[in-house]
Protein backbone atom coordinates (compact mmCIF):
# COMPACT_ATOMS: atom_id res chain seq x y z
CA UNK A 1 0.00 0.00 0.00
CA UNK A 2 2.62 2.35 0.99
CA UNK A 3 4.53 1.20 -2.31
CA UNK A 4 1.52 2.60 -4.17
CA UNK A 5 0.92 5.95 -2.52
CA UNK A 6 4.44 6.58 -3.10
CA UNK A 7 4.40 5.53 -6.82
CA UNK A 8 1.42 7.90 -7.33
CA UNK A 9 3.16 10.53 -5.25
CA UNK A 10 6.12 10.34 -7.51
CA UNK A 11 3.80 10.42 -10.65
CA UNK A 12 2.23 13.58 -9.06
CA UNK A 13 5.28 15.50 -8.08
CA UNK A 14 8.22 14.46 -10.20
CA UNK A 15 9.21 17.47 -12.61
CA UNK A 16 12.02 18.90 -14.79
CA UNK A 17 12.63 21.52 -11.70
CA UNK A 18 11.85 18.86 -8.74
CA UNK A 19 11.64 15.31 -8.03
CA UNK A 20 9.34 14.15 -5.21
CA UNK A 21 12.07 13.22 -3.13
CA UNK A 22 13.12 16.64 -2.71
CA UNK A 23 9.69 17.97 -1.81
CA UNK A 24 9.45 15.02 0.61
CA UNK A 25 13.03 16.19 1.89
CA UNK A 26 12.15 19.58 2.00
CA UNK A 27 8.46 19.26 3.71
CA UNK A 28 9.51 17.24 6.91
CA UNK A 29 11.82 19.91 8.24
CA UNK A 30 9.83 22.34 7.30
CA UNK A 31 6.75 20.54 9.49
CA UNK A 32 9.03 20.15 12.44
CA UNK A 33 10.59 23.60 11.92
CA UNK A 34 6.95 25.23 12.73
CA UNK A 35 6.24 22.82 15.12
CA UNK A 36 9.10 23.43 16.99
CA UNK A 37 8.54 27.39 16.76
CA UNK A 38 5.27 26.76 17.89
CA UNK A 39 5.53 24.46 21.14
CA UNK A 40 8.19 26.29 22.11
CA UNK A 41 5.87 29.70 21.72
CA UNK A 42 3.17 27.52 23.51
CA UNK A 43 4.98 26.37 26.33
CA UNK A 44 6.44 29.91 26.83
CA UNK A 45 3.00 31.38 26.73
CA UNK A 46 1.63 28.81 29.34
CA UNK A 47 4.73 29.88 31.85
CA UNK A 48 3.11 33.62 31.18
CA UNK A 49 -0.25 32.49 31.74
CA UNK A 50 0.13 30.63 35.11
CA UNK A 51 2.26 33.51 36.37
CA UNK A 52 -0.52 35.71 37.16
CA UNK A 53 -4.14 36.47 36.13
CA UNK A 54 -4.28 39.12 32.97
CA UNK A 55 -0.37 38.34 31.98
CA UNK A 56 -1.26 36.00 29.33
CA UNK A 57 -3.69 38.72 28.03
CA UNK A 58 -1.18 41.35 28.14
CA UNK A 59 1.51 39.34 26.37
CA UNK A 60 -1.31 39.20 23.89
CA UNK A 61 -2.14 42.87 23.65
CA UNK A 62 1.73 43.78 23.16
CA UNK A 63 2.22 41.03 20.36
CA UNK A 64 -0.72 42.45 18.59
CA UNK A 65 1.39 46.08 18.21
CA UNK A 66 4.71 43.86 17.92
CA UNK A 67 3.18 42.40 14.45
CA UNK A 68 2.79 46.05 12.92
CA UNK A 69 6.48 46.22 13.42
CA UNK A 70 7.03 43.06 11.84
CA UNK A 71 4.77 43.73 8.73
CA UNK A 72 7.93 46.05 7.53
CA UNK A 73 11.03 44.06 7.77
CA UNK A 74 8.92 40.98 7.54
CA UNK A 75 7.77 42.49 3.92
CA UNK A 76 11.50 43.10 2.99
CA UNK A 77 12.74 39.54 4.22
CA UNK A 78 9.58 38.27 2.16
CA UNK A 79 10.80 40.14 -0.61
CA UNK A 80 14.46 39.58 -0.67
CA UNK A 81 13.38 35.69 0.17
CA UNK A 82 11.19 35.66 -3.32
CA UNK A 83 14.65 37.38 -5.07
CA UNK A 84 16.86 34.43 -3.43
CA UNK A 85 14.55 31.54 -4.70
CA UNK A 86 14.55 33.20 -8.21
CA UNK A 87 18.21 33.90 -8.57
CA UNK A 88 18.39 30.36 -6.74
CA UNK A 89 15.76 28.66 -10.01
CA UNK A 90 18.05 31.26 -12.60
CA UNK A 91 21.38 29.58 -11.43
CA UNK A 92 22.55 32.81 -10.61
CA UNK A 93 24.53 32.49 -7.09
CA UNK A 94 25.96 35.65 -6.80
CA UNK A 95 22.68 37.63 -6.69
CA UNK A 96 21.61 34.79 -4.37
CA UNK A 97 23.88 36.05 -1.99
CA UNK A 98 23.57 39.79 -2.87
CA UNK A 99 20.25 39.26 -1.98
CA UNK A 100 20.60 38.02 1.23
CA UNK A 101 22.84 40.65 2.24
CA UNK A 102 20.82 43.66 1.20
CA UNK A 103 18.00 42.08 2.67
CA UNK A 104 19.26 42.08 6.14
CA UNK A 105 20.76 45.62 5.88
CA UNK A 106 17.20 46.82 4.92
CA UNK A 107 15.67 44.96 7.49
CA UNK A 108 18.11 45.84 10.66
CA UNK A 109 18.22 49.51 9.52
CA UNK A 110 13.87 49.63 9.48
CA UNK A 111 13.63 47.31 12.82
CA UNK A 112 16.01 49.65 14.56
CA UNK A 113 14.10 52.71 14.11
CA UNK A 114 10.73 50.65 14.95
CA UNK A 115 12.26 49.49 17.97
CA UNK A 116 13.49 53.12 19.71
CA UNK A 117 9.98 54.70 18.95
CA UNK A 118 7.72 51.57 19.87
CA UNK A 119 10.25 52.29 23.58
CA UNK A 120 9.88 55.89 23.42
CA UNK A 121 6.00 55.89 23.55
CA UNK A 122 5.25 52.19 24.29
CA UNK A 123 3.13 53.58 28.04
CA UNK A 124 0.85 55.90 25.46
CA UNK A 125 0.12 53.42 22.80
CA UNK A 126 -0.98 51.27 24.75
CA UNK A 127 -3.14 52.94 27.08
CA UNK A 128 -4.61 54.55 23.88
CA UNK A 129 -5.13 51.24 22.00
CA UNK A 130 -6.68 49.77 25.12
CA UNK A 131 -8.64 52.18 27.24
CA UNK A 132 -11.25 49.83 28.69
CA UNK A 133 -8.56 46.62 29.85
CA UNK A 134 -7.89 46.53 33.08
CA UNK A 135 -5.44 48.21 35.37
CA UNK A 136 -3.19 44.60 35.88
CA UNK A 137 -2.96 44.13 32.17
CA UNK A 138 -2.11 48.18 30.84
CA UNK A 139 0.99 47.67 33.47
CA UNK A 140 1.98 44.48 32.51
CA UNK A 141 1.88 44.89 29.13
CA UNK A 142 3.91 48.39 29.21
CA UNK A 143 6.53 46.06 31.19
CA UNK A 144 6.21 43.45 28.74
CA UNK A 145 6.51 46.16 25.57
CA UNK A 146 9.51 47.87 26.57
CA UNK A 147 11.57 45.19 26.61
CA UNK A 148 10.36 42.93 23.94
CA UNK A 149 10.78 45.85 21.18
CA UNK A 150 14.96 45.80 22.15
CA UNK A 151 14.76 42.18 20.13
CA UNK A 152 13.44 43.49 17.22
CA UNK A 153 16.91 44.32 14.90
CA UNK A 154 18.71 41.11 15.90
CA UNK A 155 15.67 39.33 14.98
CA UNK A 156 15.27 41.20 11.78
CA UNK A 157 18.53 40.05 10.90
CA UNK A 158 18.19 36.44 12.14
CA UNK A 159 15.16 36.35 10.49
CA UNK A 160 16.52 37.04 6.60
CA UNK A 161 19.17 34.68 7.28
CA UNK A 162 16.01 31.94 8.43
CA UNK A 163 14.13 32.84 5.31
CA UNK A 164 17.19 32.74 2.73
CA UNK A 165 17.58 29.05 3.46
CA UNK A 166 14.21 28.23 3.33
CA UNK A 167 14.22 29.58 0.05
CA UNK A 168 17.26 27.78 -1.70
CA UNK A 169 15.21 24.60 -0.33
CA UNK A 170 17.57 24.07 2.39
CA UNK A 171 14.50 23.44 4.73
CA UNK A 172 17.34 21.42 7.23
CA UNK A 173 19.80 24.54 7.67
CA UNK A 174 15.84 26.30 8.45
CA UNK A 175 15.64 23.83 11.23
CA UNK A 176 18.87 23.79 13.06
CA UNK A 177 18.71 27.73 13.41
CA UNK A 178 15.31 27.18 14.48
CA UNK A 179 16.07 24.65 16.94
CA UNK A 180 19.16 26.83 18.56
CA UNK A 181 16.20 30.12 19.33
CA UNK A 182 13.52 28.45 20.12
CA UNK A 183 15.90 26.15 22.51
CA UNK A 184 17.11 29.07 23.97
CA UNK A 185 14.13 30.55 24.35
CA UNK A 186 12.59 28.16 26.24
CA UNK A 187 15.01 27.74 28.97
CA UNK A 188 15.71 31.67 29.22
CA UNK A 189 12.06 31.50 29.70
CA UNK A 190 12.23 28.87 32.64
CA UNK A 191 14.66 30.89 34.37
CA UNK A 192 13.11 34.25 34.02
CA UNK A 193 9.66 33.22 34.36
CA UNK A 194 9.26 30.17 36.56
CA UNK A 195 12.69 30.63 38.36
CA UNK A 196 13.01 34.24 39.09
CA UNK A 197 9.26 35.05 38.85
CA UNK A 198 9.77 38.08 36.35
CA UNK A 199 6.36 37.46 34.70
CA UNK A 200 5.89 39.29 31.51
CA UNK A 201 9.29 41.30 32.23
CA UNK A 202 10.97 37.55 32.30
CA UNK A 203 9.24 36.40 29.09
CA UNK A 204 10.33 40.04 26.78
CA UNK A 205 13.89 39.02 28.51
CA UNK A 206 13.77 35.99 27.19
CA UNK A 207 12.49 36.90 23.65
CA UNK A 208 15.88 39.50 23.80
CA UNK A 209 18.52 37.11 25.07
CA UNK A 210 17.34 33.91 22.65
CA UNK A 211 17.15 36.33 19.37
CA UNK A 212 20.80 37.89 20.07
CA UNK A 213 22.11 34.23 20.50
CA UNK A 214 19.69 33.08 17.32
CA UNK A 215 21.48 36.01 15.09
CA UNK A 216 24.75 35.12 16.53
CA UNK A 217 24.41 31.43 15.45
CA UNK A 218 22.39 32.32 12.56
CA UNK A 219 25.58 34.44 11.34
CA UNK A 220 27.99 31.46 12.14
CA UNK A 221 26.17 28.90 9.86
CA UNK A 222 25.96 31.18 7.32
CA UNK A 223 29.18 31.81 7.38
CA UNK A 224 30.79 28.03 7.72
CA UNK A 225 32.74 26.65 5.11
CA UNK A 226 31.46 24.77 2.44
CA UNK A 227 27.68 25.57 2.43
CA UNK A 228 27.65 26.54 -0.81
CA UNK A 229 26.44 29.72 -0.75
CA UNK A 230 29.49 31.42 -0.08
CA UNK A 231 28.10 34.84 1.20
CA UNK A 232 31.09 37.29 2.67
CA UNK A 233 30.94 40.43 4.61
CA UNK A 234 31.12 42.53 1.57
CA UNK A 235 27.24 41.40 0.30
CA UNK A 236 26.00 43.22 3.46
CA UNK A 237 27.88 46.51 2.89
CA UNK A 238 27.62 46.74 -1.52
CA UNK A 239 24.16 47.99 -2.36
CA UNK A 240 22.78 46.58 -5.48
CA UNK A 241 20.28 48.79 -7.03
CA UNK A 242 18.31 46.01 -9.23
CA UNK A 243 17.85 43.98 -6.20
CA UNK A 244 16.55 46.67 -3.61
CA UNK A 245 14.09 47.70 -6.17
CA UNK A 246 13.17 44.28 -6.62
CA UNK A 247 12.65 43.81 -3.15
CA UNK A 248 10.76 46.93 -2.85
CA UNK A 249 8.10 45.96 -5.75
CA UNK A 250 7.48 42.21 -4.03
CA UNK A 251 7.31 43.55 -0.49
CA UNK A 252 5.83 47.17 -0.63
CA UNK A 253 2.19 45.68 -1.27
CA UNK A 254 2.70 43.36 1.34
CA UNK A 255 4.10 45.59 3.69
CA UNK A 256 1.11 47.37 3.71
CA UNK A 257 -1.24 44.56 3.66
CA UNK A 258 0.43 43.42 6.50
CA UNK A 259 0.17 46.74 8.19
CA UNK A 260 -3.34 46.99 7.41
CA UNK A 261 -3.85 43.60 8.89
CA UNK A 262 -2.15 44.29 12.14
CA UNK A 263 -4.32 47.41 12.01
CA UNK A 264 -7.10 45.43 11.46
CA UNK A 265 -6.51 42.90 14.34
CA UNK A 266 -5.91 45.75 16.30
CA UNK A 267 -9.04 46.68 15.61
CA UNK A 268 -10.46 43.21 16.74
CA UNK A 269 -8.44 43.58 19.76
CA UNK A 270 -9.68 46.79 20.85
CA UNK A 271 -13.57 45.20 20.81
CA UNK A 272 -12.58 42.59 22.34
CA UNK A 273 -10.55 45.06 25.21
CA UNK A 274 -14.42 45.13 26.21
CA UNK A 275 -14.61 41.52 27.24
CA UNK A 276 -13.55 40.46 30.80
CA UNK A 277 -10.06 39.28 31.40
CA UNK A 278 -10.83 35.76 31.25
CA UNK A 279 -12.64 36.17 28.02
CA UNK A 280 -9.33 37.94 26.67
CA UNK A 281 -6.71 34.96 28.46
CA UNK A 282 -9.55 32.25 26.43
CA UNK A 283 -8.84 33.69 23.32
CA UNK A 284 -5.06 33.92 23.93
CA UNK A 285 -4.76 30.26 25.06
CA UNK A 286 -6.79 29.29 22.36
CA UNK A 287 -4.79 31.01 19.34
CA UNK A 288 -1.62 29.80 20.75
CA UNK A 289 -2.92 26.38 20.78
CA UNK A 290 -4.29 26.89 17.01
CA UNK A 291 -0.64 27.51 16.24
CA UNK A 292 -0.19 23.42 16.24
CA UNK A 293 -2.13 23.37 13.33
CA UNK A 294 -1.17 26.13 11.78
CA UNK A 295 2.85 24.65 12.03
CA UNK A 296 1.67 21.67 9.10
CA UNK A 297 -0.18 24.68 7.17
CA UNK A 298 2.24 27.11 7.50
CA UNK A 299 4.58 24.15 6.08
CA UNK A 300 2.56 23.59 2.99
CA UNK A 301 2.62 27.24 1.98
CA UNK A 302 6.41 27.83 2.91
CA UNK A 303 7.17 25.08 0.31
CA UNK A 304 4.34 26.87 -2.12
CA UNK A 305 6.48 30.26 -1.97
CA UNK A 306 10.03 28.37 -2.34
CA UNK A 307 9.37 25.58 -5.26
CA UNK A 308 6.84 27.92 -6.82
CA UNK A 309 9.37 31.08 -6.91
CA UNK A 310 12.14 28.35 -7.93
CA UNK A 311 10.04 27.67 -10.70
CA UNK A 312 9.13 31.19 -12.05
CA UNK A 313 12.96 31.70 -11.83
CA UNK A 314 13.73 29.37 -13.95
CA UNK A 315 10.36 30.68 -16.69
CA UNK A 316 8.75 27.65 -15.91
CA UNK A 317 5.47 29.28 -15.30
CA UNK A 318 3.35 26.47 -16.31
CA UNK A 319 4.63 24.43 -13.91
CA UNK A 320 4.63 26.88 -10.84
CA UNK A 321 0.74 26.25 -11.76
CA UNK A 322 0.83 23.06 -11.38
CA UNK A 323 2.90 22.96 -8.21
CA UNK A 324 0.62 25.02 -6.52
CA UNK A 325 -2.88 23.26 -7.46
CA UNK A 326 -0.39 19.74 -6.50
CA UNK A 327 0.64 21.45 -2.71
CA UNK A 328 -3.40 22.33 -2.10
CA UNK A 329 -3.84 18.67 -2.85
CA UNK A 330 -1.90 17.53 -0.13
CA UNK A 331 -2.31 19.74 2.12
CA UNK A 332 -5.98 18.34 2.30
CA UNK A 333 -4.33 15.43 3.44
CA UNK A 334 -2.03 17.32 5.74
CA UNK A 335 -4.61 18.85 7.43
CA UNK A 336 -7.03 15.88 7.74
CA UNK A 337 -3.86 14.13 9.35
CA UNK A 338 -3.06 17.17 12.03
CA UNK A 339 -6.98 17.25 13.19
CA UNK A 340 -7.09 13.46 14.02
CA UNK A 341 -3.38 13.65 15.26
CA UNK A 342 -3.77 17.41 17.53
CA UNK A 343 -7.80 17.12 18.42
CA UNK A 344 -7.89 14.21 21.07
CA UNK A 345 -4.50 15.81 22.81
CA UNK A 346 -6.33 19.11 23.26
CA UNK A 347 -7.21 18.45 26.69
CA UNK A 348 -3.79 16.92 27.95
CA UNK A 349 -2.30 20.78 26.18
CA UNK A 350 -4.94 22.64 27.90
CA UNK A 351 -3.60 21.50 30.93
CA UNK A 352 -0.07 23.26 30.55
CA UNK A 353 -1.85 26.81 31.11
CA UNK A 354 -4.13 25.94 33.60
CA UNK A 355 -7.27 28.28 32.55
CA UNK A 356 -10.06 28.89 34.42
CA UNK A 357 -13.43 26.87 34.49
CA UNK A 358 -15.09 30.20 32.60
CA UNK A 359 -12.37 30.00 29.67
CA UNK A 360 -12.06 26.52 29.29
CA UNK A 361 -15.69 25.54 27.05
CA UNK A 362 -14.48 29.09 25.04
CA UNK A 363 -11.32 27.63 23.96
CA UNK A 364 -12.47 24.12 22.50
CA UNK A 365 -15.61 25.97 20.82
CA UNK A 366 -12.46 28.62 19.20
CA UNK A 367 -10.28 25.72 18.49
CA UNK A 368 -13.11 23.45 16.90
CA UNK A 369 -14.16 26.52 14.68
CA UNK A 370 -10.91 27.34 13.77
CA UNK A 371 -9.27 23.67 12.72
CA UNK A 372 -12.25 21.68 11.49
CA UNK A 373 -12.78 24.13 8.27
CA UNK A 374 -8.95 24.27 7.28
CA UNK A 375 -8.40 21.04 5.02
CA UNK A 376 -10.94 22.16 2.85
CA UNK A 377 -10.48 26.16 3.40
CA UNK A 378 -6.85 26.58 3.96
CA UNK A 379 -4.80 25.46 0.84
CA UNK A 380 -6.85 27.63 -1.41
CA UNK A 381 -7.07 30.77 0.49
CA UNK A 382 -2.73 30.77 1.85
CA UNK A 383 -1.05 28.24 -0.61
CA UNK A 384 -2.22 30.17 -3.85
CA UNK A 385 -1.54 33.63 -2.97
CA UNK A 386 2.10 32.52 -1.56
CA UNK A 387 2.43 31.08 -5.26
CA UNK A 388 0.81 34.11 -6.76
CA UNK A 389 3.60 36.40 -5.36
CA UNK A 390 6.35 34.49 -6.69
CA UNK A 391 5.07 35.42 -10.68
CA UNK A 392 5.17 39.08 -9.26
CA UNK A 393 0.97 39.50 -8.22
CA UNK A 394 1.76 41.18 -4.78
CA UNK A 395 -0.49 44.13 -5.28
CA UNK A 396 -3.44 42.33 -6.01
CA UNK A 397 -2.93 39.17 -3.56
CA UNK A 398 -2.46 41.90 -0.96
CA UNK A 399 -6.03 43.82 -2.02
CA UNK A 400 -8.21 40.24 -1.33
CA UNK A 401 -6.27 39.23 1.84
CA UNK A 402 -7.61 43.21 2.91
CA UNK A 403 -10.56 43.04 1.67
CA UNK A 404 -11.16 39.66 2.94
CA UNK A 405 -10.02 40.34 6.93
CA UNK A 406 -12.27 44.06 6.71
CA UNK A 407 -15.60 41.66 5.82
CA UNK A 408 -14.49 39.01 8.31
CA UNK A 409 -13.00 39.21 11.50
CA UNK A 410 -12.99 43.13 11.31
CA UNK A 411 -17.02 43.29 10.40
CA UNK A 412 -18.66 40.10 11.03
CA UNK A 413 -16.18 39.24 13.66
CA UNK A 414 -17.37 42.69 15.64
CA UNK A 415 -20.95 41.79 14.90
CA UNK A 416 -20.89 38.36 16.23
CA UNK A 417 -18.75 39.16 18.84
CA UNK A 418 -20.51 42.18 20.75
CA UNK A 419 -23.53 43.21 19.62
CA UNK A 420 -25.11 39.79 19.21
CA UNK A 421 -23.12 38.37 22.54
CA UNK A 422 -21.03 35.48 21.21
CA UNK A 423 -17.83 36.63 22.53
CA UNK A 424 -14.82 35.06 21.47
CA UNK A 425 -16.36 32.41 19.25
CA UNK A 426 -17.83 35.40 17.23
CA UNK A 427 -14.11 36.21 16.45
CA UNK A 428 -13.39 33.03 15.28
CA UNK A 429 -16.42 32.77 12.73
CA UNK A 430 -15.52 36.03 11.32
CA UNK A 431 -11.87 34.30 10.69
CA UNK A 432 -13.74 31.45 8.93
CA UNK A 433 -15.37 34.13 6.74
CA UNK A 434 -12.02 35.76 5.95
CA UNK A 435 -10.71 32.28 4.76
CA UNK A 436 -13.79 31.79 2.39
CA UNK A 437 -13.72 35.11 0.83
CA UNK A 438 -9.33 34.64 -0.02
CA UNK A 439 -10.01 30.95 -0.97
CA UNK A 440 -13.05 31.60 -3.74
CA UNK A 441 -10.98 35.28 -4.75
CA UNK A 442 -7.72 33.30 -5.53
CA UNK A 443 -9.02 29.54 -6.73
CA UNK A 444 -10.14 32.00 -9.38
CA UNK A 445 -7.69 34.35 -9.90
CA UNK A 446 -4.97 31.09 -10.42
CA UNK A 447 -6.51 29.89 -13.27
CA UNK A 448 -6.21 32.74 -15.17
CA UNK A 449 -3.11 33.92 -16.30
CA UNK A 450 -3.55 37.60 -14.79
CA UNK A 451 -1.38 36.69 -11.87
CA UNK A 452 1.71 35.97 -13.75
CA UNK A 453 3.70 39.51 -14.05
CA UNK A 454 7.01 38.52 -14.86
Amino acid sequence: MFSRIENHLKKRFDSEQFTYKQLRDMFFPLVMDQLFIFIIGMLSSAMVASSHEGAAAAVMLVNVIGALAYALFSAISMGGAIVVARAKGANDPERVRAAIGQSANLSLILASVLAFLLYVFADKLIVFLYPNAEEIVINSAVTYMKVYVLSFPVYAVFNVIFSSFRSLGDAKSSLVLTIVINVAHLIFSFIFINHMHLATLGAALSYLTARILGMIFGFIWLFRPHNGINVRLKHFFTFNLSIISEIRVLGVPFCFEQLLFQGGMLFVQRYLSHLPTAHLDAYSIAASIFNLYYAFAYAMTAMAGTVCGQCVGAKHIELARKYAKDLIWAGRWVMIFAIVVIMPLTPLILNLYSPSEAARPIIYISLMIGALPMPVIWGDAYIIPSATRTAGDATFTSIVSLVALACGRMSFGYLLAIPLGMGVAGVWLGQLIEWIIRAVVMTRRIKTDKWIKV
